[in-house]
């Protein structure tokens, strides 16, 4: 997530905590990988197939550049 400036300190566990709840993966190993469900990888293919962009990790990114800068006007 923080390759592709995704979320904040804060919010990166909660989003974590979500899609491992959602059942869109399962945590592995001592590494503690997130390893995507059938459940994850048929909605992103879903998402795929309706516009690829909507699983793009640059989409969440320009999001959150937008509110920070609406955020600081």
């Amino acid at each position: 997530m923080e390759q592709h400036g995704i979320g904040t300190d804060a919010s990166m566990a909660t989003h974590i905590n979500n899609i491992c709840e959602r059942n869109y993966v399962k945590v592995s190993g001592t590494g503690r990988k997130l390893i995507p469900t059938d459940l994850g990888a048929s909605l992103v293919h879903g998402y795929e197939l309706i516009d690829p962009d909507l699983v793009a990790p640059t989409l969440r990114s320009n999001i959150e550049k937008s509110v920070d800068m609406i955020a600081k006007v």
